[in-house]
């Protein structure tokens, strides 16, 4: 999963570097960059490209707290097991998945 992530991150570096640019750049950029999210862009609906930027938030959080699960692996490796190792992977694609449910209904506007 973990080269999964940072094969969708890769890429979707020019949609995160677009995304980047057009919010920070004018007001008037920043009402283009929301109105591809609610209205759409280059012939996809609004609705794609949240579906993106949900991906894009997964790949992002599991590469991150992934990472942080191999940091602590390797601090702590004389104490990791096998089964150490599944139940922490479990962890890991748990709490992305939650993070990521979270993080979505906020995107498409659930809350």
């Amino acid at each position: 999963m973990h080269r999964v992530s940072g094969a969708i991150m890769f890429f979707l570096m020019p949609f995160i570097i677009w995304m980047f640019d057009n919010s920070i750049s004018s007001e008037i950029s920043f009402s283009k960059f929301k109105a591809a999210f609610n209205i759409g862009m280059l012939g996809l609906p609004g609705f794609m490209w949240k579906l993106v930027a949900l991906g894009l938030i997964w790949a992002s959080l599991h590469h991150f707290i992934a990472g942080m699960r191999h940091l602590w692996m390797d601090t702590h490796h004389e104490h990791v097991t096998k089964d150490i190792g599944r139940q922490s992977a479990a962890a890991v694609l748990l709490t992305t998945l939650t993070l990521t449910l979270v993080l979505g209904a906020k995107l498409f506007g659930l809350y």
